[in-house]
């Protein structure tokens, strides 16, 4: 995959040792609006991690700092509505990624 704006994530391939087939899961990201939505929140996540020193305050403020910004809430809402929490899931790597995307989905409902 060539393309910037793709992620290609997979995972359960192969063989197990009982020998039965295990499921494969390909997911291919090609919306800039969600990969940009979630390198914003991964930054924004990674900014906190230097303020704050649990998961939960990160996460809470990260919630603040999106609600205040609606651009990025936008951006967001519209990440979640293209891909939905399962991709923004693979996207982000940060302990605080769930509480994020639990107040993302009252976001959308808003």
């Amino acid at each position: 995959m060539n393309d910037k704006n793709t992620t290609q994530t997979s995972f359960g391939s192969g063989d197990n040792l009982a020998g039965n087939k295990t499921t494969t899961n390909i997911y291919n990201y090609n919306s800039q609006n969600l990969t940009q939505a979630a390198k914003e929140i991964q930054k924004l996540l990674e900014q906190l991690d230097k303020e704050y020193d649990n998961s939960v305050m990160v996460g809470a403020k990260a919630i603040e700092s999106i609600s205040n910004n609606p651009t990025l809430k936008q951006r967001f809402v519209n990440a979640l509505k293209e891909g939905g929490t399962e991709a923004l899931n693979q996207l982000i790597d940060h302990p605080a990624v769930s509480i994020v995307l639990a107040a993302g989905k009252g976001f959308a409902d808003t």
